[in-house]
């Protein structure tokens, strides 16, 4: 019998031992030097030109409302996207949570339901110092996911001139990590096709549920650029994984787009504060735009 044709397969499979411990050393080292080039605390102050884009799951304010706006003051953002904001709630002591959020702050709030509970309103809201206005609210499909799901939109009249800041809270996973990708990806496909006639640039920011990686952020990538840069900002993890049943750990689902012409200066996170995410800080500098028509998200 001649064993020849099997000789090269065995060969392969005593090679694979070692590509695979090859391919985890690279791994640790790439997590290594990611890990490594972690940044320090944000600059006070953007610097003249730049955005300041914040993005903040408040989780209903439980952690204190005050302490909401004590994470959120120091960081002088021109824009703050926040989720699981409430409004009207008995949890929640049926305070208007992004009003309040706003007075402390000196900012304009806009909010936007996406479920009830207790004849109060649990949802998204955008803060900003400058003036917000043509505020709309998109249904998402809710697909697998627990609770109904929309995105808040609004125009943001900056001193760098207009956009439209869209804040986002995708479907939760369910029982393991990748659960319910298929309705965070509808989601987004939902969203994109709501922002094809948008002519002003877009910043997208907020919790995603999802890690920058995935197939989500694949999605997303067809059409924005994102504000973190492993290279230069380290890993940013913003979710305590403590809060799901995990002994430790954190991971990073909490993200800022914007449009491919726009430029990134750095994103941070916040210390820990009143959630059990922290709240992302996003630099970005706007970039030439042209008022592109209805198929400008067709790329």
């Amino acid at each position: 019998m001649n064993h020849s044709a099997r000789r090269p397969r065995a060969r392969g499979l005593r090679r694979l031992p070692r590509f695979l411990a090859g391919a985890a050393i690279v791994v640790v080292v790439v997590a290594f030097a990611i890990h490594r080039r972690a940044p320090g605390p944000p600059p006070p102050h953007p610097g003249k030109g730049v955005l300041r884009i914040v993005t903040y799951n408040i989780r209903a304010g439980l952690g204190g409302l005050d302490r909401v706006a004590e994470d959120l003051a120091p960081l002088r953002a021109d824009v703050v996207a926040l989720q699981e904001a409430e409004r009207g709630i008995p949890r929640s002591r049926s305070v208007d949570q992004p009003g309040e959020l706003a007075e402390a702050l000196g900012m304009e709030a806009v909010f936007a339901s996406s479920f009830r509970i207790g004849g109060g309103g649990h949802g998204l809201a955008i803060l900003s110092p400058h003036p917000i206005s043509d505020v709309r609210t998109h249904s998402l499909p809710q697909g697998s996911g627990r609770w109904p799901r929309v995105a808040l939109t609004a125009r943001i009249d900056a001193p760098t001139g207009p956009f439209r800041m869209v804040c986002v809270h995708l479907a939760r996973p369910r029982g393991w990590p990748l659960s319910n990708t298929a309705t965070r990806v509808a989601q987004l496909d939902a969203l994109l096709e709501a922002l094809q006639d948008e002519t002003l640039p877009v910043v997208l920011a907020g919790d995603f549920n999802c890690l920058p990686i995935a197939l989500e952020g694949l999605s997303i990538a067809r059409h924005f650029a994102g504000a973190w840069n492993p290279w230069r900002d380290g890993w940013a993890t913003s979710f305590s994984l403590k809060s799901v049943g995990f002994p430790g750990g954190s991971v990073k689902i909490d993200h800022v787009y914007h449009e491919r012409s726009w430029k990134s200066h750095g994103t941070w996170v916040a210390p820990p504060g009143a959630s059990d995410h922290r709240a992302v800080i996003a630099d970005v500098v706007p970039g030439w735009h042209e008022l592109l028509p209805a198929s400008r998200r067709a790329r």
